[in-house]
């Protein structure tokens, strides 16, 4: 009997001591209540000693949480309608805030709808259609994210990123959007075009005025370059003739008679013409005696 109880004994002071300790893991935050008031905060790994069958756990994880929003419909500076299909990605930051707040995570995600809405709406109304959609969207995910962020410190949550799934437009507007935006790119191309024949013009008309230059300008150097090789030669030529005068008279003869008179037979007189220069021609030198 004795043995018995000692072994009972023995159990119930190893229940009491091992409900004394517990272990957090690396992803777990934890926030211990005693006497159902918060008594401490617990986000380091490791084990913990607490007081058994008074203190109690409630344990949060430190992972991302991503959540869906549903669409919200804003309206953009330009007053033009659109709906933003949001989400975003937050984690429990002080988990005793948490606890005292909204305690489960689906209370936070109720309470994360009416931040991103607010951030969503704020922003958009800075904004025009056309910035939200392309040249300054990712701005306004940065605002919104910023805006939704220090909205949902007051929950122990912080915000990492709030970004836009979808951004389309209601039903009921959207083909009379289409339309004026369609209407708007066709008048920006007519203005393009226009300004692209203008300048296409202009840019021919000095093509044509520099080729007009150029050629000119290449007609008045050839007459210099060919009036200097008429001065030279010519020059060349009166220096050959005042050289070589009876050569020069004798070449052009004959060159007359080869191209005014082909095949065609003439009738010289000794010492006319071309005999002149033949003169003593053929005759043997005389002997000196």
């Amino acid at each position: 009997m004795k043995r018995k109880l000692f072994f009972l004994a023995l159990f119930a002071v190893f229940l009491v001591l091992s409900g004394c300790f517990y272990i957090l893991r690396a992803d777990e935050q934890t926030v211990v209540l005693r006497l159902g008031k918060v008594n401490a905060t617990r986000t380091d790994p490791g084990m913990y000693f607490k007081l058994p069958f008074v203190d109690q756990l409630t344990r949060y994880s430190k992972k991302l949480i991503e959540y869906d929003a549903d669409p919200v419909a804003v309206v953009t500076s330009d007053k033009k309608n659109l709906v933003f299909d949001t989400f975003a990605l937050f984690r429990i930051s002080d988990p005793e805030t948490f606890f005292r707040r909204v305690r489960t995570v689906g209370s936070v995600q109720q309470r994360l709808d009416d931040s991103i809405y607010s951030a969503v709406r704020i922003v958009s109304g800075r904004l025009t259609l056309d910035e939200l959609v392309k040249d300054r969207r990712q701005y306004a995910i940065e605002q919104a994210t910023f805006i939704a962020r220090e909205q949902a410190k007051e929950y122990g949550v912080e915000i990492l990123s709030v970004a836009f799934k979808r951004v389309f437009l209601p039903q009921d507007n959207e083909q009379a959007v289409y339309r004026s935006m369609q209407a708007e790119r066709n008048r920006v191309a007519g203005q393009l075009r226009a300004e692209g024949q203008a300048e296409a013009i202009t840019r021919r008309s000095i093509a044509d005025r520099k080729e007009v230059e150029m050629i000119a300008e290449a007609r008045r150097k050839a007459e210099e370059i060919k009036g200097q090789g008429d001065r030279t030669a010519q020059d060349t030529l009166s220096k050959a003739i005042a050289e070589a005068k009876d050569l020069y008279l004798f070449i052009k003869t004959m060159d007359f008679y080869q191209t005014a008179l082909p095949g065609t037979p003439i009738l010289l007189r000794p010492g006319e013409g071309i005999l002149k220069y033949l003169k003593g021609v053929g005759t043997p030198p005389a002997r000196n005696e």
